[in-house]
């Protein structure tokens, strides 16, 4: 995983997927181009860091408040697969407003204690 910031201006954490033909890609969401104002086409300058982080993800200070209070969902979080880990911290980041951030966290705290793990269901 790595650290990928395009035009000098914006910092994303993600990863190199492989393609079959060979070599790598990264995928860049519409939410990035529109902050960039890329079209297809645009010429982009890249440059990559091996993420160091934790999670290699940015743990929300809401999230980590809540596992920090709730020994129960900490333990539990903690011994999900990386992969998992990374699914719930991104499913509390993409919410804009701290006080639903905090919903959101104690909403998967909760989950966690009662046996859902997969991010994909964990809202529903």
């Amino acid at each position: 995983r790595v650290v990928c910031k395009l035009n000098d201006q914006l910092e994303f954490h993600c990863a190199f997927m492989p393609k079959k033909e060979g070599g790598h890609y990264i995928n860049i969401g519409a939410t990035i181009c529109k902050k960039l104002q890329l079209k297809e086409g645009s010429l982009v300058k890249v440059s990559f860091e091996v993420d160091n982080s934790d999670y290699q993800f940015a743990m929300p200070e809401e999230f980590s408040e809540v596992l920090s209070s709730d020994a129960d969902a900490n333990f539990i979080f903690h011994n999900l697969t990386e992969g998992n880990q990374r699914g719930l911290i991104y499913l509390v980041s993409q919410v804009k407003s701290s006080e639903k951030r905090i919903e959101r966290a104690l909403r998967i705290a909760n989950r966690l204690k009662n046996g859902v793990t997969s991010p994909r269901v964990i809202l529903k």
